[in-house]
């Protein structure tokens, strides 16, 4: 569910780092879903833009591809005023990131 290449070039192997930047990762990203989910349940478009888009680049960077295209899809219908879609959209991205958070028990 992640791919690691990524992170591995950036850190040049160094696992410490790599365990830093994936906790951080982890950690803004749970702040970032639990603003979305409120954005999302009150139909606050930008601030559903805003957060899909800060999700989708943290996901992109640490090679949560998934996770990355979800949100994508989830920026875009903010960005084309799609209300229908933000539900079933939150939910999968929601349940994406708790099976990726789901293999790092630790971070």
């Amino acid at each position: 569910m992640i791919n690691l290449e990524n992170l591995h070039q950036i850190t040049d192997g160094d696992e410490v780092l790599l365990e830093e930047l994936l906790s951080t990762f982890f950690q803004s990203t749970r702040e970032d879903i639990l603003n979305l989910k409120a954005a999302v349940n009150n139909q606050q478009t930008p601030l559903i833009v805003n957060f899909a888009h800060r999700i989708k680049g943290g996901a992109a960077i640490v090679g949560a591809e998934q996770l990355a295209i979800l949100a994508g899809d989830l920026e875009q219908s903010g960005q084309q005023v799609e209300p229908e879609r933000y539900d079933p959209l939150f939910l999968e991205l929601q349940n994406t990131f708790n099976s990726i958070e789901a293999l790092y028990p630790k971070l």
